[in-house]
């Protein structure tokens, strides 16, 4: 008994000895918050990414000249106002002063001209096409940004065109913009680029200077996962503090923790089975999708609804047309819509002459069977259930489908080289303001950001002219009509409008901050912003009468057993640190994402 006491009384001194240095570090530990997700940012460069991951990324490092309030609403950033001539072709942008880069420098008017201005020279990325019909830029001073257009431009103030430091990207010929990696961003923004390690984090440190409002939190870091379900995992035991995108099947498994919240909220998105369209002898796509009888007998083929139950778990509405019902006013309602209908699809593939001739089960044409290649991304669940799903209801109706499962650098590059695709499945996150998303259709953004090749003039006409019309009323036609012609022409098949399943630890962290039923792929930074470590002393916990006691509340009744406790915890954990078992588990969870940052 002697022996036993002398270790169990050696364990206690030597995990006080170690406890007590380690409350001290964690009352200074630095704020970091830790946010998984499943798909990186593909380029930290404005010229090249295109991913809704990269664009979260920018919003922290840069700043637009105008940004969105948390109802939407333009509000200025490095723009503190505006004025608009009475014909609306000259916007003058009278800047923020004293606002510094990262490395010091000074930003100007001549950051805005060189920004615009090289986007629109280059072409490139998501942002040249919020800047068309801009026809010269004059910087009359440091603070002053004199913007003339052609014609009035109803999309000005909805731009969130990050500006970039001249200093730094002037340096960069045209055609290296096209490879330019961009390895150490340099913003105006709420945080500082720290480190990006390629398929591990990206790590942004907290700029103690920002001109509009400092975060409260020292640090961000972007961890990937391969998928939602360790993604899901590694929220649940505290390896991150909040997951930007969890599996439907996985909100229930997470609201049943007392310490998450998770939300299922309309978002502006899509997800859409893209086909190719391309009417080029560069196409390495099947030239029988060129056939729109065929994309529609596929449309009545395919129960959205179905898939949404087996592969989204409800967590989704059926889609139709570009723009999500979530943007109301530009949403436009098909009056013929193609609902699930085999038979109607069997008839309209009979009618093109499509039958299947050997009774093979797949149709024929002259001999060519109507057999196409379906890629889907790899790290996610929901969209390769639902490539197995629309395969299978394909093959119902005599249409053959080749399922290929593939990364997601594999299926840019499928998309993006000489279109050697079919058919696949993935998504789009849209703006506020329709010109983006309904750029991305722009025969002019082939060998940019179309990533079906459709080619229609009429289309790019409209997309034109609805950019020039500041009456909303008059733009919401053309825009409707736009969305029409798409429908018709069917090179996407809207499949349906996501829900964003996002979750966050609300006992460790709180200010989280909702901007349009979001915390992250929202219209702006303000949750990043206001987060913080929860204050212990404002943690409530429920009493047995019903009401609420804080934590300084419940000390005194706490106190005495908290010392036999403590006394008791010191003894298991000791046994623990004995046999090795509770330091080598937590070590090894902490790896992953602490050890080299």
């Amino acid at each position: 008994m002697k022996k036993l006491g002398s270790i169990l009384l050696t364990v206690i001194l030597m995990f006080s000895y170690l406890v007590l240095p380690m409350s001290k570090a964690n009352a200074e530990e630095a704020a970091t918050l830790k946010i998984g997700w499943t798909a990186e940012a593909d380029s930290l460069s404005p010229f090249l990414a295109w991913t809704i991951s990269a664009t979260e990324i920018f919003k922290l490092i840069y700043d637009p000249l105008v940004a969105f309030d948390d109802d939407v609403e333009p509000v200025g950033r490095l723009a503190k106002d505006w004025q608009v001539s009475d014909d609306n072709l000259t916007w003058t942008f009278n800047l923020q002063e004293g606002v510094k880069w990262h490395d010091g420098t000074p930003f100007t008017s001549a950051d805005v001209k060189f920004t615009y201005e090289t986007l629109q020279e280059s072409g490139l990325g998501l942002y040249a096409g919020y800047l068309d019909g801009i026809t010269s830029i004059e910087t009359p001073d440091e603070l002053t940004v004199v913007i003339k257009t052609e014609e009035p431009k109803a999309n000005m103030l909805q731009s969130t065109t990050p500006i970039l430091p001249k200093h730094i990207w002037e340096g960069i010929s045209m055609a290296d913009l096209e490879t330019w990696p961009n390895e150490n961003p340099i913003g105006t923004g709420a945080f500082k680029f720290s480190e990006f390690k390629k398929d591990e984090f990206i790590k942004l440190e907290k700029n103690p200077d920002y001109f509009y409002k400092p975060a409260n939190i020292d640090s961000l870091v972007f961890v990937l996962y391969a998928n939602t379900d360790t993604l899901t995992q590694s929220l649940k035991i505290g390896e991150i503090d909040a997951a930007i995108n969890i599996g439907a099947n996985q909100v229930k498994v997470l609201d049943a923790e007392e310490s998450m919240e998770v939300i299922s909220a309309t978002t502006h998105g899509f997800t859409e089975l893209s086909i190719n369209t391309w009417p080029d002898d560069n196409s390495k796509g099947n030239p029988l999708l060129r056939e729109k009888d065929i994309r529609h007998a596929m449309s009545y083929a395919i129960d959205k609804q179905k898939i949404i139950d087996v592969a989204y778990a409800g967590q989704a509405a059926p889609g139709s047309t570009l723009i999500p019902p979530s943007l109301d006013f530009w949403h436009y309602k098909p009056e013929n819509l193609r609902s699930f209908d085999p038979a109607k699809a069997m008839e309209i593939l009979d009618n093109a002459g499509y039958k299947d001739e050997d009774g093979d089960g797949i149709r024929e044409a002259d001999g060519e069977p109507l057999e196409f290649e379906l890629m889907v991304r790899s790290k996610t669940s929901e969209e390769v259930r639902a490539g197995e799903m629309i395969s299978s209801m394909l093959e119902d109706v005599g249409i053959g489908v080749k399922l290929e499962t593939v990364d997601d650098g594999l299926l840019v590059d499928r998309i993006y080289d000489n279109a050697d695709f079919d058919m696949f499945i993935w998504g789009w996150g849209t703006d506020a303001d329709p010109t983006t998303i309904l750029n991305v259709m722009s025969s002019e953004e082939i060998g940019n950001l179309s990533d079906s090749y459709y080619a229609n003039e009429a289309y790019d006409k409209l997309l034109a002219k609805q950019e020039t019309i500041i009456d909303k009323e008059e733009r919401q036609t053309v825009v409707h009509d736009m969305q029409e012609m798409l429908y018709e022409d069917a090179p996407y098949i809207i499949l349906l409008y996501d829900n964003a399943l996002q979750a966050v630890n609300t006992d460790k962290w709180e200010g989280w901050t909702k901007v349009a039923g979001v915390y992250f792929y929202s219209f702006n930074h303000e949750n990043y912003l206001n987060v913080k470590l929860a204050s212990a002393g404002e943690v409530a916990a429920d009493t047995e009468d019903g009401t609420e006691a804080t934590a300084s509340d419940t000390t005194e009744n706490e106190e005495a057993a908290g010392n036999a406790g403590a006394i008791i915890a010191v003894v298991i954990v000791g046994a623990a640190i004995m046999t090795g078992i509770f330091l080598v588990k937590r070590k090894k969870k902490d790896m992953s994402i602490d050890d080299d940052m």
